[in-house]
């Protein structure tokens, strides 16, 4: 379990954070919303062990993030950021760089490692892309790329900063599924996203962040008969039937 008690963060004279606590639990898919500068990136940061100037606490089951060396912290949490680096090196090759922590002081992977990786690659169908150039892949590839890395660490925590922005709908539809799957299969993830119909249809918790504050924190059905949608956001939510009589949520201004 991820907990986050009074969480305050001040960077030189601009209050970014003030006391946010909460706990995400294993199993679970947390969303992360708010305006641009609300303070969401920043929070994630924290979580991360990247950011560590804040006040307050970050545990993993009871320990300090900001305690955890490199290695454990690897072990413990997988990050995606917003904007995804460029390396030169081949889908398979950033696939095996998951499993690092887990090699020791040698460096070298067992023959357990290029297993776990030729597996994540397959669960995401990019074993097609395996002699690719990470920087030469297209932007859906790239990020499903980064998600086979991320399926590679084998860490109970997985946290993600708008990990479907600028993806056309195909490859929408395939982050989504593979945060199912991290969920699915036990783990912890927190995403930060902005699109609040594809947030209530993915969430099992929303957290919401307006002016340094955690203003809402619940189930997507009390996000929505909650005033925050149009207090923070200026919406309104709208109930919209399918023609297969399913049902979805869309925002008006």
């Amino acid at each position: 379990m991820l907990q986050c008690r009074n969480l305050s963060l001040t960077l030189g004279k601009q209050e970014i954070l003030r006391d946010i606590s909460f706990q995400a639990q294993p199993g679970t898919i947390t969303i992360l919303l708010g305006k641009n500068g609300s303070g969401k990136s920043s929070l994630l940061s924290c979580l991360s062990g990247n950011q560590t100037k804040y006040t307050g606490s970050v545990e993993l089951d009871g320990k300090d993030v900001r305690s955890m060396g490199t290695t454990e912290r690897a072990r413990a949490l997988a990050v995606m950021p917003q904007v995804l680096p460029l390396p030169p090196v081949s889908v398979a090759e950033l696939v095996c760089f998951a499993r690092h922590p887990y090699t020791g002081y040698t460096g070298r992977l067992t023959a357990k490692d290029r297993e776990i990786a030729r597996q994540a690659l397959q669960h995401t169908g990019m074993y097609v892309h395996e002699n690719h150039k990470v920087n030469l892949l297209s932007g859906g590839e790239r990020q499903l790329a980064f998600f086979t890395m991320m399926l590679a660490q084998q860490t109970p925590i997985v946290l993600l900063d708008e990990p479907a922005s600028s993806l056309d709908t195909e490859y929408r539809r395939m982050v989504y599924r593979f945060l199912r799957d991290f969920r699915n299969q036990g783990k912890t993830v927190i995403a930060v996203m902005h699109d609040l119909s594809d947030a209530i249809a993915l969430a099992d918790t929303i957290g919401v962040l307006h002016s340094s504050h955690m203003v809402f924190w619940g189930t997507p059905q009390a996000f929505l008969s909650s005033d925050v949608p149009g207090d923070v956001f200026g919406l309104t939510p709208v109930s919209v039937t399918a023609q297969d009589g399913s049902q979805f949520t869309i925002f008006r201004s």
